[in-house]
């Protein structure tokens, strides 16, 4: 949310639309706040349906988002729906668009404009002079005089996790099973041959020291020490306490890590546990740094994708609180429910998901000081 552009024309908005979002969007509402002639940032939510009850609700949330992005003044509204455009009359949605300018006037943000892009083609709600038979090619045509591709993805495509090589997943799996007997019952450790059971022994050596495993995973991997953080760290995700001290490192720094692994360690005990750390899994305090977070993203994307199947929602949970904490809300959503279909009760999977479902993101996205 902090890239800045000027705009000159509808066209010049609606081909920078993708980029600012990093997907092209489907069946979405779009804000662009603007202050004064520069657009600032780019929010998306899912398209409600025209007759949905929600709409007040909606223009709400996205109005209230619009109006926390630092000088904004005013906004561009863009629908994206898989409806005619062309020939339609009146326009697509034309009550969503009612609630959102409602909702805009009484927040003091003015509507710079009102376009929609449909299935054959755009159109303005509200520039008569615009308003007409415009095709799509247009907005392709405009395109290609920006300086970054247009990505060729929806909102949703990104999330999937990434393709994984079978005999990596059957290796992850196994080395956990292993870690579990060495933990479990002292006389299974015999029926682990020597070189399994040192495998084993070498992540819960990497597990002496969570804050310095959670550090090293952001650093290039390779094998063998690569298999044996991420298992390492597949290990950790299963466990509420360690996932929560690594999150809130990745948002801050390792001496952060450190003091919440104290907290934690101490919380039992009747310690209290310390506010402050707390507040980002809130989304609240110091802004973190958004590609230390895209990275332990990756990291944690990749465990998912090599953990076995029962054993993903800690990794998943991760991948949605990452997600949610650079305001990738759809993947949020998405790795959020993929965790809760395996663990209906998982806990940190069911608070992102009201998060995301609530249209609730980080306070620090809307701090960004724009570039």
């Amino acid at each position: 949310m902090s890239t800045v552009i000027r705009v000159s024309s509808p066209l010049s908005l609606l081909a920078m639309v993708p980029r600012l979002l990093h997907c092209n969007p489907r069946r979405s509402l779009v804000l662009i706040p603007f202050a004064k002639s520069r657009s600032l940032a780019a929010l998306r939510v899912d398209l409600p349906a025209d007759d949905s009850p929600d709409l007040p609700r909606v223009a709400s949330t996205v109005i209230g988002m619009a109006c926390k992005v630092p000088l904004a003044d005013a906004v561009t509204v863009v629908v994206y729906t898989d409806d005619a455009v062309v020939g339609s009359d009146p326009l697509p949605h034309g009550a969503l668009l009612d609630a959102v300018r409602e909702r805009a006037h009484i927040c003091g943000l003015r509507i710079v404009d009102a376009l929609v892009v449909g299935a054959n083609g755009w159109s303005s709600y509200l520039d008569p002079a615009i308003a007409g038979e415009h095709g799509l090619d247009e907005i392709s045509a405009a395109g290609p005089e920006l300086p970054e591709a247009s990505p060729d993805h929806d909102q949703a495509a990104g999330a999937s996790l990434p393709t994984v090589d079978l005999a990596e997943k059957e290796r992850l799996g196994r080395a956990l099973d292993d870690v579990d007997r060495l933990l479990d019952i002292p006389r299974r450790r015999d029926r682990l041959s020597v070189s399994r059971r040192r495998a084993a022994e070498a992540i819960l050596d990497e597990l002496s020291d969570p804050p310095a495993l959670f550090e090293s995973v952001l650093d290039p991997l390779s094998a063998p020490d690569g298999r044996h953080r991420l298992a390492s760290l597949a290990f950790a995700l299963e466990r509420p306490m360690l996932r929560d001290v690594a999150l809130m490192q990745w948002a801050g720094d390792i001496t952060a890590g450190d003091a919440v692994f104290q907290a934690q360690t101490r919380f039992p005990d009747g310690v209290g546990y310390p506010e402050d750390l707390a507040r980002p899994m809130w989304g609240e305090g110091a802004q973190p740094d958004l590609d230390r977070l895209l990275l332990a993203l990756e990291r944690c994307r990749q465990v998912a994708a090599t953990t076995p199947h029962s054993r993903r929602p800690g990794p998943l949970a991760a991948c949605a609180w990452l997600a949610w904490a650079t305001g990738r809300g759809t993947h949020a959503a998405f790795y959020a429910q993929s965790a809760l279909e395996i663990d209906p009760e998982h806990g940190l999977g069911a608070i992102v998901l009201t998060l995301a479902d609530s249209g609730r993101l980080p306070e620090w996205l809307f701090e960004r000081v724009p570039r």
